[in-house]
């Protein structure tokens, strides 16, 4: 139930922390600050793996950017946590 109030939240344009808000997933006892983090891997497995929509198929989230964008964003983190 609740992808897809994320997911139309997520198409009306609202950010991360407005949808965290919303549906209550503010992580505030995380010691390194991260407070959207179970959000934003929440966003994440919609955006890979799909979420089920209202007429029960699996369907994924889209991005709100280019697809180079997240290409290029995706290499510069296997990148990164590889160093």
């Amino acid at each position: 139930m609740a992808d897809l109030r994320v997911a139309k939240m997520w198409k009306d344009g609202k950010t991360i922390a407005e949808i965290a808000k919303a549906i209550g997933r503010i992580d505030r006892r995380r010691e390194d600050g991260d407070q959207y983090h179970s959000l934003r891997n929440f966003l994440y497995r919609m955006h890979s793996v799909g979420y089920t929509n209202a007429r029960r198929e699996v369907t994924k989230l889209p991005y709100r950017v280019s697809q180079a964008t997240v290409r290029l964003s995706s290499k510069a983190g296997k990148k990164a946590s590889a160093s």
